[in-house]
């Protein structure tokens, strides 16, 4: 019997996530945006096909263990216990989104203006560029693309998980060691630790250097720490110091987390695992503040003191580097969050929802650069790689791995195995 048709929402809208009003001959969204406005062609569907269907009209997708859950534990000398995870092999994932690598979109400027363009893997017409946002504030550049079913994802996820929790231990040592580690960069809070982020940095030195004798009490100030936290309000305003406030918090209550869930207390990973929805809301407030974020605040300290043609290049370069680590901040976050959450669901109940991922830059070097003029002549000379952190397959085969970032390899190899990455890294040696 066939079910009766209904007006599917257009593909722009499909694409980006957003809601169409499914209006003819154009949708409201498409009219705003200036794009072209064209609905699939309806068709019929039987009984056995309307699960499939459904799930792809409303955005969704079944429960199963996500590629960029896959990911690990084992933190900070804790000893999590747990029932042997055994092999765990990702069920048929119901498509919602083509391969996602969106075009790298230059700002017109005269710090750069010859960069190279990615080549663009979606199946529709990329949206027209915001020519008045740098090519990382672009707006589809913030869709989060969920996972499609030709994702590879690993077979040993045991392995996979471990590895990555170990990984995140190594970046939290390197925080209170180094002050930075691969989502906390370096200039990101030069003008000073938020308060909520000293009481994390402090509590998670103390942590790190127990012992029996104080184990409790740490835990106990930990605790204390987070639920603090909690009471506290949303950050106020707009613009970059709004950001900046909403990721401060958002990694810190994620450290009390990280410690919590992965100590093994029974006691303190009860605690932290009520909190996990509180965590995943403050995640979402803060994609919601930065995704709307266009870098439109008016002259600038640096402005103000530019006299000459050099010093307003000098100081644009300067700005829009402190923006990309930002930005960059927000969505290294956004995705070692996720995929930490996501863990421990895999790890304690066996499976995690998939809410998608962010797109993050893969570029090596990008990162670690100590000047914005190395930035920006990385950024610019060569293409960012700022890509979707759930699709690595199309990336691997058009890069080498020495042009990828750590972290994004890290991720990775928790979706398509640490030995295909491993494979990937060695593959130039062996003149491949």
């Amino acid at each position: 019997m066939h079910s009766s048709l209904r007006q599917k929402a257009c593909l722009a809208c499909s694409v980006s996530k957003r809601g169409c009003d499914k209006q003819l001959p154009e949708c409201q969204r498409c009219l705003d945006r200036h794009l072209d406005c064209v609905y699939p062609q309806s068709k019929r569907r039987y009984r056995d096909s309307t699960l499939e269907d459904d799930a792809l009209e409303n955005n969704q997708v079944h429960h199963f263990p996500s590629s960029h859950e896959f990911l690990d534990l084992n933190p900070l000398g804790g000893r999590f216990d747990h029932e042997p995870w055994g092999v765990i092999s990702a069920p048929n994932l119901v498509p919602v989104v083509p391969d996602v690598m969106f075009p790298f979109i230059q700002t017109p400027s005269s710090t750069c203006r010859n960069a190279q363009s990615t080549q663009s893997l979606t199946h529709e017409k990329a949206s027209p560029p915001d020519t008045s946002a740098p090519w990382f504030l672009q707006g589809d550049t913030w869709d989060t693309g969920r996972v499609a079913k030709d994702t590879d994802c690993v077979v040993d996820v045991e392995l996979e998980l471990k590895s990555f929790i170990q990984s995140v231990t190594e970046m939290l040592q390197s925080w209170v060691k180094n002050g930075h580690n691969s989502f906390i960069h370096r200039r990101l809070y030069e003008k000073g630790l938020p308060t909520c982020l000293q009481d994390a940095f402090t509590t998670l030195t103390t942590y790190n250097g127990r012992n029996s004798a104080i184990e409790e009490v740490v835990l106990q100030i930990a605790l204390d720490r987070l639920a603090a936290l909690t009471r506290q309000g949303p950050p106020t305003g707009s613009g970059a110091e709004c950001i900046l406030a909403h990721l401060a918090r958002v990694q810190s209550l994620f450290i009390y987390e990280f410690i919590m869930l992965f100590d093994g207390s029974v006691r303190v990973r009860a605690s932290a695992e009520k909190q996990l929805p509180l965590l995943r809301q403050w995640l979402f407030q803060m994609w919601e503040v930065v995704k709307e974020y266009r870098g439109e605040e008016g002259p600038s300290s640096l402005d103000q003191l530019a006299e000459t043609e050099l010093d307003r290049e000098y100081n644009a370069c300067v700005e829009q580097w402190r923006l990309w680590i930002l930005t960059e901040s927000v969505r290294r976050t956004y995705v070692v969050v996720e995929c930490i959450t996501n863990v421990f669901e895999v790890m304690t109940r066996g499976w995690a929802s998939c809410d998608g991922a962010p797109m993050i830059t893969a570029r090596s070097g990008l990162w670690e650069a100590e000047s914005a003029l190395e930035w920006s002549e990385l950024s610019c000379s060569k293409s960012p790689i700022l890509v979707t952190s759930l699709r690595p397959l199309p990336i691997m085969s058009q890069y080498e791995a020495e042009e990828v970032d750590d972290l994004v390899k890290e991720v990775w190899a928790v979706i398509v195995g640490s030995d295909k990455i491993q494979y990937w890294n060695t593959r130039k040696s062996r003149g491949k």
